[in-house]
């Protein structure tokens, strides 16, 4: 019988006992796979951050924006409508004589105000044949109708400006001329702060008809 050689790999193959080479992986073992990038927020790699809306943020920032001014507008609100002051519709009528003060009472604290006032000043308009002088003054712990001698009745007679106003207290406006004279002094306007509050109100008789009579 005549013998054929084999191939060299084949008889090599089959001398060692060997099996041919298979590209397919041995039972129980998995190649090893270089894990892909996942993107984000696909439900299989980590969580998407989420991002601040704009339109949210606006809406917050709008929101506290007109809280602020609804603030800002109650406080100068309360700060520029404190309580009235108390105004009466009584005529005053006051007689004196020329080169004598006359002192007439214009507003009365009551003696229950339950306020605390500093006066900033105290405005009078009056209207007048003549001229003459008219001088709002703060008498202290008392009251006058009309009268040439104050000290009767105050315990002090100030300028105002820049004095406090309690219970008791009172406006009067002194009145002097050096002639014959007949005004009308209107109601007095006062210009005062309390705590953080301040206006300009009317207080007191609506006004005062004052005559000056000469001397004979």
């Amino acid at each position: 019988m005549r013998h054929v050689p084999l191939p060299v790999s084949y008889a090599s193959a089959m001398t060692d006992g060997g099996t041919a080479p298979s590209s397919a992986p041995a039972p129980g073992r998995r190649r090893a796979v270089r894990p892909g990038r996942q993107r984000s927020g696909d439900g299989l790699g980590t969580p998407r951050v989420p991002r601040p809306s704009f339109q949210s943020r606006g809406w917050r920032i709008g929101l506290l924006a007109v809280a602020l001014a609804l603030v800002l507008t109650w406080l100068v609100w309360y700060a520029t409508t404190p309580e009235r002051l108390p105004v009466t519709k009584k005529v005053v009528n006051a007689n004196g004589v020329v080169g004598t003060p006359l002192y007439v009472g214009m507003f009365a604290a009551p003696s229950d105000l339950g306020r605390t006032i500093r006066i900033s000043g105290v405005r009078v308009r009056t209207t007048s044949d003549v001229k003459l002088e008219v001088t709002p003054l703060l008498c202290r712990r008392g009251t006058i109708g009309v009268t040439t001698q104050p000290e009767q009745f105050c315990s002090d007679l100030v300028n105002p400006e820049g004095q406090r106003l309690v219970g008791g207290d009172s406006i009067v406006v002194k009145v002097e001329s050096a002639e014959a004279a007949l005004a009308v002094v209107d109601q007095v306007r006062i210009a005062y702060r309390e705590d953080i509050r301040w206006d300009t109100q009317p207080a007191g008789h609506q006004q005062a008809i004052v005559t000056i009579a000469g001397r004979p």
